[in-house]
């Protein structure tokens, strides 16, 4: 539908003429957009604290739930934390 469109407003000779590389449709597929909050937050830190969760299966949480930024690294978040520890000191 999207490259009939195109192919309305553009000077291609025929709609098969316009590929995926001038119109492409990309369906967002995040469907649990909701993040953690206040209580919530407060309860998986406390379960780890306690020992009920390991630190990898919080930090996987945070960022299934986008506590933490996209794309960073269990890694990246461990050095971030040891480095803000240093620096206060």
């Amino acid at each position: 539908m999207l490259r009939w469109v195109y192919w309305w407003h553009s000077t291609e000779a025929l709609p098969e003429d316009i590929g995926a590389e001038v119109v492409l449709v990309e369906l967002n597929q995040d469907f649990n957009p909701r993040a953690l909050v206040g209580k919530e937050l407060v309860s998986v830190v406390q379960a780890w604290q306690a020992g009920a969760i390991s630190r990898d299966t919080m930090t996987d949480l945070f960022r299934r739930r986008e506590v933490l930024p996209e794309g960073r690294s269990t890694e990246e978040e461990e050095k971030l934390i040891a480095s803000e520890s240093l620096s206060e000191k």
